[in-house]
């Protein structure tokens, strides 16, 4: 059960995402192509795509991990990922961001209806569209929660349409 809907997970993480998949990776690569980096910060669980992203078997170009604020420039890109688009620290680091003029990419799962959120302050926003479990409970509650793996499925299509601008540049 929880195969089938994963399956249905990429399958509208594929099809909603796809434009905004190309949007994210043509402002991360803008760092690559100009004299800037591209910083990857990953909150909670989410520091998988930062491995992933800087020590994995295909490391994304250019990429490193953040630090500090301070340290950036506006020729920099910053790949902030977390659960969900609520999560205080990453609103934080988003304001830092926003006050420093440094462009960036969240991806994190859209709590509907948020006050604060970083949909609204990305400069380009990829929803894993996991807010809660996938699979029902004996007892009316969810479980299953594949934040990480949504994260990673889109992080490995910007990574793609990244690598496929910088080969053409």
């Amino acid at each position: 059960m929880f195969t089938t809907q994963l399956t249905g997970l990429f399958g509208r993480l594929h099809s909603k995402e796809e434009n905004e998949i190309e949007n994210a990776a043509r402002l991360l690569a803008q760092a690559n192509v100009g004299a800037g980096s591209i910083y990857v910060a990953g909150f909670g669980e989410m520091e998988g795509v930062t491995a992933e992203a800087l020590r994995g078997e295909e490391p994304l170009t250019g990429a490193r991990e953040l630090t500090s604020v301070t340290e950036l420039t506006t020729a920099d890109r910053v790949l902030l990922v977390t659960r969900r688009s609520t999560d205080p620290q990453a609103l934080k680091l988003a304001a830092e961001l926003q006050s420093n003029d440094v462009p960036f990419v969240a991806i994190a799962g859209k709590v509907k209806d948020a006050e604060d959120d970083l949909a609204a302050s990305a400069d380009s926003f990829l929803n894993t569209q996991t807010i809660r479990g996938m699979l029902p409970d004996e007892t009316g509650g969810r479980f299953g929660f594949p934040s990480l793996m949504a994260a990673l499925y889109l992080y490995h299509g910007v990574k793609f349409v990244v690598e496929e601008i910088l080969e053409e540049y």
